[in-house]
């Protein structure tokens, strides 16, 4: 059976199938499918802040206001970083620029290293742009949908497109919010901007129209590489990405993820996608399908909520990466 929408919005069954179809995943950019490419920013690194100490080079940026202090034990590399202590629920961290600037127009990522100290059930630590004002400016992100998980003790890098905050106007400030639960503590360090060029890469599936659906039946990741290079630690034949490819829904009009999948290693491939039949070549390329299904009409993608696969790391080693959205198409009358 299909579905459609009643007048209150729900959904019911319709008494026909929905139109099977199949849509390959597209560069927002240049609308291509292949994925397996350098999706680094290849821009230069500016340093926001990093620790004042002598091996820091610090930074035009200060930290404005909100919780923590500059340690030593908090340093990812260098001399200092930063130790917020034990947040309360909505305290903050700001780096403040001290003028607004074009983030958007000049800016491709930011990035930082952190390493969580605590992070209690329920907790949200979030990140936003302020103006010089402390104006909101653009969306309010989840770090949790850039990295694979928050484990304790371990720094990681994280790595967030700047389109992905909808940026509207100039900012000043960066602002990290310990947010839903009390007890986060975190240390920050080594946070830059790096200017335009290259990636991250956006690649996307939506519906062509707003009275047009496709409930995903399943999504399927194709990744060729060397059959030697598979192994249980390594991302098909790379050593390991330091920031993870994104699996995701959006909604465009409000910048808000709905659900997000990360996968740094072949752990968090095979433990959230079904592998099929792998084929190997006469060249020794290892071909595998990987398939995620979701519950019965629990993804709808439109011309608002869409899916993207974002690639932040190189790829370029890898034989071929393509990813298909298999659906039904429903048009709401």
């Amino acid at each position: 059976m299909g579905y459609k929408q009643a007048a209150d919005g729900t959904q019911i069954f319709a008494t026909r199938e929905l139109q099977l179809g199949q849509a390959q995943f597209l560069r927002t950019d240049s609308g291509t499918a292949e994925m397996n490419i350098d999706g680094r920013a290849t821009g230069t690194p500016a340093v926001m802040w990093n620790g004042t100490g002598i091996g820091d080079t610090g930074g035009d940026w200060t930290v404005d206001s909100g919780i923590g202090s500059e340690q030593a034990a908090a340093m990812h590399a260098g001399t200092n970083g930063w130790d917020t202590g034990v947040a309360a629920l909505n305290d903050d961290t700001r780096f403040n620029q001290g003028s607004d600037s074009d983030v958007a127009g000049t800016q491709a990522e930011l990035t930082f290293w952190m390493q969580p100290k605590a992070f209690p059930p329920g907790a949200r630590l979030k990140v936003q742009w302020q103006n010089l004002a402390n104006t909101v400016i653009g969306a309010d992100l989840n770090i949790n949908d850039y990295v694979t998980d928050m484990d304790l003790d371990v720094w990681q890098k994280v790595s967030i497109p700047i389109v992905d905050f909808a940026l509207t106007a100039d900012v000043a400030k960066v602002r990290l919010r310990y947010r839903q639960a009390a007890g986060q503590h975190f240390w920050f360090d080594d946070v830059e901007l790096v200017p335009n060029g290259g990636g991250p890469y956006r690649f996307r599936v939506e519906a062509p129209d707003a009275v047009t659906r496709h409930h995903l039946s399943m999504m399927v990741l194709v990744i060729a590489a060397p059959s030697s290079g598979w192994n249980a630690s390594s991302f098909a034949n790379l050593a390991g990405l330091v920031n993870g490819v994104i699996i995701r829904q959006r909604r465009i009009s409000t910048s808000e993820t709905l659900w997000s999948i990360n996968s740094k290693n072949n752990v968090d491939l095979f433990g959230r996608f079904h592998p099929q039949d792998d084929i190997t070549f006469a060249d020794g390329d290892l071909l595998m399908g990987f398939m995620l299904k979701p519950g019965s009409a629990s993804v709808v993608i439109t011309d608002d909520d869409v899916l993207d696969v974002v690639i932040r790391d190189d790829l370029s080693t890898l034989s071929e990466m393509r990813a298909y959205a298999h659906f039904g198409t429903e048009v709401v009358t």
